[in-house]
């Protein structure tokens, strides 16, 4: 992961409050952000490669420029806005971010867009169904991935931490898809970062809002089989605090993979609480904190016929 930071300024030197569109083709990655007072913004948890930063505000002429992240080192960009003429004109920019050149191995990225338009997954799903739609990979009954035809050896890399042991929705609950930000799946080329697994690696940052002020959003579904199931999160960020609080839970009567379709009782519910502070000591110290609670409930009982023959 890396970071932009952004500072905007007119000619004079006086700060900007402009408005700020970052696009990667390549990452998935499409977002609009407004500066502060003193004409800076700060962009976290981006993930490697090119991005087209466009800065605008009225009266000014517009900014583009091609920024590439490749470390966990801050990339600064300032921005100097110029009055804009009275006349008209026709700007063609190239955005140039729907490929790494750098990139010396496969990555699959799975961004804001996707994880936005998914569709709806049982309980348990969600995050497995997604990275089965990615090459390589092959979902098992009950939620058990295999990449390249590996037998368990698949991680999980949380906001940096692995996780080792089996995340199948046999074993755990699953991750809610609405918790994250974006997803990186490996099935070769691993760095040296990410352990000894040799299937594949499953990278995932969490959701990070770094506006100012109180914001949420809370998300409903349901479906056949007697599913439902809902998740709400809250965030309020001041100075330079950011706290934000989510839950999720969910309940179906089809939680695992039945072995006879026509007869069965398989109900299943999850629930999970999630907190996150962060707080940004200076320009280059930075220290957070996560807590995470899930679990998760199975009833499973099936019926046996017996045929007696004469």
């Amino acid at each position: 992961m890396g970071e932009l930071r952004i500072s905007v300024t007119d000619a004079s030197g006086l700060p900007v409050r402009g408005s700020i569109e970052l696009v990667s083709e390549a990452n998935q990655y499409h977002k609009t952000f407004s500066a502060d007072e003193r004409g800076h913004f700060t962009v976290k948890r981006l993930p490697f490669g090119l991005y087209h930063v466009e800065v605008t505000h009225l009266g000014f002429t517009a900014s583009s420029n091609l920024v590439e992240i490749g470390s966990a080192i801050p990339k600064q960009l300032k921005v100097v806005l110029g009055v804009a003429p009275i006349e008209s004109a026709v700007t063609i920019t190239d955005n140039e971010t729907l490929i790494d050149p750098h990139r010396t191995g496969a990555v699959n990225r799975i961004g804001g867009d996707m994880l936005q338009n998914r569709e709806t997954a049982a309980p348990g799903r969600s995050l497995a169904d997604l990275v089965n739609t990615q090459p390589g990979w092959l979902l098992e009954a009950n939620g058990v991935l295999h990449p390249r035809g590996s037998e368990y050896q698949t991680q999980y890399v949380v906001d940096g931490i692995p996780l080792t042991d089996n995340r199948s929705a046999a074993f755990v609950p699953d991750f809610d898809v609405d918790d994250v930000q974006s997803m990186s799946i490996l099935t070769a080329d691993y760095p040296a970062e990410y352990g000894r697994k040799l299937g594949g690696v499953i990278e995932v940052v969490t959701a990070r809002d770094t506006r100012q002020g109180f914001h949420g959003r809370a998300i409903g579904y349901g479906g056949s089989f007697d599913t439902a199931g809902g998740y709400v999160e809250g965030q309020y960020g001041w100075n330079h605090n950011i706290l934000s609080l989510s839950a999720d839970g969910a309940s179906t009567d089809r939680y695992l993979d039945p072995p006879v379709l026509q007869n069965f009782t398989n109900h299943g519910t999850t629930g999970g609480l999630m907190a996150h502070y962060e707080r940004d000591l200076s320009e280059s110290d930075r220290v957070g904190d996560s807590q995470a609670v899930k679990s998760s409930a199975r009833r499973c009982s099936h019926r046996i016929r017996r045929h007696d023959h004469g």
